[in-house]
C-alpha cells in the first residue's frame, strides 16, 4: 500500500472573501434570578440520654458491645482470666485486679459506643 501525502504550498495565503459576517443578534437579557427558597429547618431530635450507671453481667456486657458493633475479643480474654482467678481464689488480690481490668475495659467499650455516659459507672454482676 502506498501513502500519498499532499504538499503544502510554501506561500500559503488566507482565504479572503468579500462577504461580511452577519452581525450577531442582540443578547437576550437574562431574567432576574428567582429567589432561592431555603429548605425548611430540619427537626433534630435530641439524642437519647446515655445512662450514667449500668449494671450488667459479663455475658450481657459482651452481647451489648457486640450488638453495637464493637469488638469483644479482648473482653472475652479478660473475662476468661477473671473467671479462672475467681475459681482458684475468690478473695485473692489477683482476682480483684482481674475484675478491675475487666470492668475498666467493658466500661471503655460501652463509652466508645455511646452506651454509657463519659463519666458513667459500670458495675459487673457475677
Amino acid at each position: 500500500m502506498r501513502w500519498k501525502f499532499w504538499q503544502a504550498e510554501e506561500k500559503a495565503q488566507p482565504i479572503v472573501s468579500d462577504e461580511v459576517a452577519a452581525p450577531r443578534p442582540d443578547a437576550v437579557p437574562e431574567s432576574a434570578p428567582e429567589p432561592v427558597h431555603e429548605p425548611p429547618a430540619l427537626h433534630i431530635e435530641p439524642e437519647p440520654e446515655v445512662p450514667a450507671q449500668v449494671t450488667l453481667t459479663i455475658d450481657e456486657a459482651k452481647g451489648v458491645i457486640k450488638e453495637a458493633g464493637g469488638d469483644v475479643i479482648q473482653v472475652g480474654f479478660l473475662a476468661s482470666a477473671y473467671r479462672r482467678s475467681l475459681e482458684e481464689d475468690p478473695a485473692s488480690p489477683e482476682t480483684a485486679a482481674s475484675r478491675k481490668r475487666l470492668r475498666e475495659l467493658v466500661g471503655k467499650r460501652l463509652k466508645d459506643r455511646g452506651l454509657l455516659a463519659s463519666d458513667g459507672i459500670l458495675e459487673l454482676r457475677d
